[in-house]
């Protein structure tokens, strides 16, 4: 079976599209789950950002080319997407695109270092599912091994861009004190600690209780009592329904809001309201012109790093589990050997023959055919090149 790579991106898709494959943790268990038990895969990494779904596997490609058509079966609705929505990869292809990913080349925001940790944690959660075969639990175990090692020789890593430092900048620039944040995850929480270093003032409203850098949260069934406070609005926490709306806001004073959740959190008619700006996660990612060019250089060297390595790793790894095989056989080859030359001499014992006769026959018969054997497996591994 090939490495096979499904999805779809930023790249591929608008914000609509990708809407309708935004999961979070609970839902993205119930869909491994169901993969595992429901369908012809038997191993697979299920990734789920906010501008990439992907699911990696080892599987027939009949199989992979309909993971749409599977994934609408375990969500018991269409999702309506148009193949040209969505790629797929195999082999080298899938192993070189998992490594663009994982170094953040292939990111909205170019080298981005979020999504490093994304992967490890979607290859962490099939693990704990026990949906990893040796050949996709090396495939991405080396994929981490070989990001560490672009990040480090090239400046990806050198003052590294993220949703929250973004935001952070827009609001630097235009917004105001008082900032709301809803969401306490991966951009709020960095977000509120830049904020607070910056002398803003800041409240948390989040689900459950927590306490960041000293500021603790304030429940969601206050919000929409407390929202007219707050200048600055930043929703960083998916939801089935909206945290507010117009009707919410009884002044008309310049706001600022950023709906980061996806799917949007937000009705775009906000934007209708006077003295209000309403910012998508697309449309912020799309003011990051100057990162791209900033990180060019960067680029092209992980793009070269990934060029010259990935088919040389991705031969080794897919190479492992045949060199593992070979290797099985050739052992039980030699105790079969050994064992049946053993026997023989034991039976010339019992005859009396003579016992320096017996012993030279011995090692040469075990000879002759361990390089048989060997020889064997060299013209196999030629004839397989």
């Amino acid at each position: 079976m090939e490495f096979h790579c499904w999805g779809i991106s930023h790249k591929s898709t608008s914000l609509e599209v990708r809407e309708k494959f935004a999961f979070n943790k609970e839902k993205i268990d119930e869909i491994l789950a169901k993969l595992k038990t429901l369908t012809a895969f038997d191993n697979g990494i299920f990734l789920s950002t906010c501008n990439r779904t992907e699911f990696y596997s080892f599987c027939p490609r009949i199989e992979i080319k309909k993971f749409d058509a599977h994934l609408e079966h375990i969500l018991g609705k269409g999702l309506q997407v148009r193949k040209n929505d969505q790629y797929l990869f195999s082999d080298n292809d899938a192993f070189a695109h998992l490594l663009r990913v994982m170094t953040g080349i292939d990111s909205m925001i170019v080298g981005e270092p979020d999504i490093f940790g994304q992967v490890k944690k979607a290859y962490e959660n099939s693990r704990s599912f026990g949906y990893l075969n040796s050949n996709l639990d090396s495939i991405f175990s080396k994929s981490i091994n070989i990001t560490k090692e672009i990040r480090s020789a090239t400046n990806l890593s050198k003052n590294p861009v993220s949703i929250a430092s973004l935001v952070e900048n827009i609001i630097l620039k235009e917004g105001h004190s008082p900032v709301l944040i809803i969401g306490a995850g991966d951009v709020g929480k960095p977000l509120l600690k830049r904020l607070i270093a910056n002398g803003y003032e800041v409240a948390l409203f989040n689900r459950s209780k927590v306490e960041v850098d000293g500021i603790k949260s304030n429940p969601l069934s206050e919000l929409t009592k407390n929202i007219n406070k707050f200048k600055t609005i930043v929703v960083a926490a998916p939801s089935d329904s909206e945290f507010f709306g117009s009707k919410d806001f009884k002044t008309s004073e310049d706001r600022l809001i950023f709906d980061l959740a996806i799917p949007r959190n937000l009705d775009g008619s906000l934007n209708n309201l006077k003295n209000l700006k309403l910012l998508t996660l697309d449309e912020i990612s799309m003011m990051v012109e100057e990162n791209i060019k900033g990180r060019k250089d960067s680029v092209a060297q992980a793009e070269e790093i990934i060029g010259k390595n990935s088919e040389i790793e991705f031969r080794k790894i897919k190479n492992k589990k045949n060199i593992d095989i070979k290797q099985k056989e050739f052992r039980e080859s030699l105790t079969e050997t050994r064992d049946e030359a053993v026997n023989k001499a034991k039976k010339r014992i019992l005859k009396g023959d003579d016992i320096e006769n017996i012993i030279d026959d011995l090692a040469s018969e075990i000879a002759s055919k361990n390089a048989f054997q060997v020889s064997k497996i060299l013209d196999s591994s030629t004839k397989n090149k």
